[in-house]
């Protein structure tokens, strides 16, 4: 899978909901992100600590350095 490609997609999506939402198997949480992307699909943003989802995991949210202000 070309990572670069899987994750570009979320370029220019707009986040309309999160959440927190309950694993199958899991005791803790996902932090769950709904997206709407460019062409207008909603997506579903599942934060995992690997690809087998195996339990949620944690995003860094820090301000971009480049953009002074925000």
């Amino acid at each position: 899978m070309n990572m670069q490609a899987y994750y570009r997609q979320l370029v220019g999506a707009k986040v309309t909901k999160f959440q927190m939402v309950q694993g199958p198997h899991d005791l803790e949480p996902y932090p769950t992100y709904w997206v709407k992307d460019m062409q207008g699909n909603r997506l579903k943003l599942e934060v995992s600590r690997d690809a087998e989802g195996n339990g949620p995991g944690f995003c860094f949210i820090s301000p971009d350095p480049q953009k002074k202000g925000h």
